[in-house]
């Protein structure tokens, strides 16, 4: 997570780990979910990494078509 931002493929594979993986459900994401939120708050409006770091907040709001409100 660290390297998030100078790796584009970083969030990918993380996006694609934590994806509908009910096991990680359990996992304190907050420290995660503050730096994608600040990563993606720098970046420009019409970039593709705005719209990359919003996909991957979306898997640590959801799993299957559940939305996992303590996150």
């Amino acid at each position: 997570m660290r390297d998030i931002d100078k790796y584009p493929i970083a969030s990918v594979l993380v996006r694609e780990i934590f994806k509908n993986n009910k096991k990680f459900l359990t996992l304190n994401v907050t420290k995660w979910i503050r730096q994608i939120v600040n990563t993606s708050e720098e970046a420009a409006l019409a970039s593709s990494k705005k719209a990359m770091y919003l996909k991957l907040l979306e898997v640590y709001c959801r799993y299957e078509d559940m939305l996992i409100t303590q996150n």
